[in-house]
């Protein structure tokens, strides 16, 4: 389907890209893609992805917003403590961008339900901060032949891979044993935004085929010094 004028004129700052075409964005309007987490790395991604066009997004989030969430998650207010994170991001998403569609999962993702809440999504973004939860991401992902896009931060560095997808390995591949879990790790908040913009990017440039993906790499940023590396895996 050709694109409509308020999808073109919504749109337009992407179209003139150079090397992104209609049929790029037709893609992206097609696409469906789950999100796991809704925090600091997911207020930045699921910003990006709906503002971008995806036209088809799942989130999984099963946390409340709490006070402590407000320094990072910039999709909430103060006024939505206490409120489901999920529920709250799916209303601001779609104020943000309605031709959206949106299913909400106020579930904890585990290994028993993972097949039926991911299955179907051209793409998985990783948005979480349990390692639990990861690995079940990894292993669906990996058994499905669907794109991961990983991403983590903490203090002020973060890293960004693409598994599963072109060839490349996995998150058990480059973390083959469970690293105990910290309750609780600071954080500086812009590097959430940044982590979490370049998880979008990585993620859109695979929906519709633009630039090279980090597939095969691990992207390493160092906020403090601001030295970015691009590691192969």
């Amino acid at each position: 389907m050709e694109l409509s004028a308020a999808q073109r004129e919504r749109y337009e700052r992407n179209l003139l890209v150079e090397g992104f075409t209609d049929r790029m964005q037709q893609a992206l309007i097609a696409a469906r893609v789950a999100v796991v987490g809704a925090g600091g790395l997911g207020s930045a991604a699921l910003n990006y992805l709906v503002a971008a066009g995806v036209g088809h997004l799942t989130l999984i989030e099963n946390d409340t917003v709490s006070l402590s969430n407000l320094q990072r998650q910039v999709l909430y207010t103060t006024a939505d403590m206490g409120r489901p994170k999920a529920e709250v991001a799916a209303m601001r998403l779609s104020r943000l961008n309605p031709g959206c569609d949106i299913r909400v999962v106020t579930d904890r993702l585990t290994a028993a339900n993972a097949a039926g809440l991911l299955g179907g999504h051209d793409a998985v973004v990783d948005c979480t901060d349990n390692y639990d939860a990861r690995y079940v991401i990894d292993d669906f992902c990996r058994e499905a032949e669907v794109p991961m896009i990983y991403g983590t931060a903490e203090a002020v560095g973060g890293q960004v891979a693409v598994f599963h997808a072109g060839g490349a390995g996995g998150y058990r591949d480059l973390y083959p044993e469970r690293a105990p879990q910290k309750p609780v790790v600071g954080v500086l908040s812009p590097i959430v935004g940044v982590i979490g913009s370049l998880q979008a990017l990585e993620t859109v440039k695979l929906l519709c085929g633009v630039g090279e993906s980090l597939a095969g790499n691990l992207l390493v940023v160092d906020g403090r010094t601001m030295q970015v590396s691009k590691l192969e895996l």
